[in-house]
């Protein structure tokens, strides 16, 4: 996959890349009567290089599976160019 980039100023408020990407992750949708969702467990971004992360998918407030999330981070806050802030994730492995 490929990165995606932005200005910090596109961030919503979240002033680290860690931040940002616990909030992208940690979400929750009502489809068909049922609530779904990612809740970040733990996380960490050491040096602004990659994004380490443990999430647990959520039905109804019930906890279910645990897996890890791993993303590559740029994080250049001084950036001319407006490409303060990109990540890049990988396609899921399948059992």
């Amino acid at each position: 996959m490929g990165w995606l980039t932005m200005s910090r100023f596109h961030m919503g408020g979240h002033k680290t890349a860690k931040d940002y990407l616990d909030a992208q992750f940690t979400y929750s949708r009502e489809a068909d009567g049922t609530i779904k969702g990612l809740k970040v467990l733990a996380s960490s971004c050491p040096q602004n290089r990659t994004y380490y992360a443990a999430a647990q998918v959520m039905i109804d407030g019930v906890g279910k599976e645990v897996f890890a999330i791993v993303c590559k981070v740029m994080w250049n806050p001084k950036s001319k160019s407006g490409e303060h802030f990109g990540y890049k994730d990988s396609a899921p492995l399948r059992r």
